[in-house]
């Protein structure tokens, strides 16, 4: 049947909502799902007669969190609800509260998926120039970081509209994060894992300028880069100690190519130390040994691609030097972070 989806699950995180989410799941419970299941994530008092008529919509399931614990929550709560209690499923399509996903977006996913089952499904938006400057700003900021470091390329970064097959659940219950840096680490595992991400287009819906969503700008974004702001400081400290043995080791010997190598050594393990227990936190030392020698190979292969490429600069006064040095090694660091978090830290 075309309204029929008996094995897709709908879930939807909602914290505060308004009569969008009403007019949402009265119109979905047109069609058959496995289930439609609500996550209230600690709203107010105010919204309760809300979940309160949800709750008499056949087939459809509110689960509470006491207090407010983030949307990444909400989705690890609902996804749990899911996989528990359904006998046939081969996914979940996740939609938002605030009314931006239309019914006939969220179907047409559905259909997808009935092929597709085991891709993981984005319904994707267009940002023209109606669009709100955080929403553009947040999408094309991770956008291009994220394909620049992980080879990941996604046109909505932040689309609540996702299919996610049932064979990931396992997965993304594991994934750290409560609030909307989840969705983030779900773009990593999906890749790391090697799912096909099928992007579908969908209309651009912003009701009221977008105003009814919860995503902060600066301090989401911040924690959703968090990982990239502490190997920044990490490589800044490494750099001034790199940069300050150079000088000092060129005054000595009077060759560029043995002073970088020494200054780099210095650094190296300093930046090591850093990057293992600071940066990507790793906890385990089992791959103690892999990782060191994986930093070892990054290291001589980036002195000496530093080394040999500043060497062009001989027989320019020191100033000139140093400065050729510092834009040969700021595009070093890009390739090391890449290498770093994907390879040998794998974060």
């Amino acid at each position: 049947m075309a309204n029929s989806f008996p094995d897709i699950a709908i879930l939807i995180p909602s914290f505060n909502p308004d009569d969008n989410l009403t007019n949402l799941v009265a119109a979905l419970s047109a069609y058959s799902w496995s289930q439609m299941v609500i996550v209230d994530d600690g709203s107010s008092d105010d919204t309760q007669l809300i979940f309160g008529k949800l709750r008499t919509v056949d087939n459809v399931h509110v689960i509470r969190h006491s207090n407010n614990q983030g949307k990444g929550a909400s989705l690890k709560t609902g996804i749990k609800y899911i996989d528990d209690n359904s006998e046939i499923l081969k996914g979940i399509i996740t939609v938002d509260a605030d009314g931006q996903h239309l019914v006939e977006d969220i179907k047409k996913i559905a259909k997808y998926a009935q092929d597709r089952e085991n891709d993981v499904i984005f319904g994707v938006r267009s940002f023209g120039k109606n669009t709100p400057f955080r929403s553009k700003f947040g999408n094309k900021l991770t956008k291009y970081l994220l394909y620049i470091f992980n080879g990941i390329s996604v046109d909505d970064t932040q689309t609540g509209l996702r299919y996610l097959p049932v064979s990931i659940f396992n997965e993304l219950l594991a994934l750290p994060g409560n609030r909307y840096e989840y969705e983030l680490e779900c773009l990593f595992t999906i890749n790391h894992l090697g799912y096909d991400i099928k992007q579908i287009q969908i209309k651009t819906v912003y009701l009221n300028d977008n105003k009814g969503s919860y995503f902060r700008p600066l301090i989401d974004s911040a924690k959703i880069y968090m990982v990239f702001a502490r190997f920044s400081f990490s490589s800044l400290l490494s750099f001034g100690l790199d940069i300050v043995m150079f000088a000092i080791f060129l005054s000595y010997l009077q060759s560029i190519f043995i002073a970088t190598m020494v200054a780099r050594t210095i650094s190296g393990v300093f930046n090591f130390i850093l990057n293992r227990n600071l940066v990507f936190q790793v906890q385990s030392k089992n791959n103690l040994i892999k990782e060191l020698i994986g930093y070892i190979i990054l290291w001589v292969i980036l002195a000496l691609l530093s080394a040999l490429i500043v060497s062009f600069a001989e027989g320019n006064p020191a100033g000139i030097v140093i400065l050729f040095k510092v834009l040969v090694d700021l595009f070093l660091f890009f390739l090391a972070f890449y290498v770093q978090k994907n390879i040998i830290f794998q974060y």
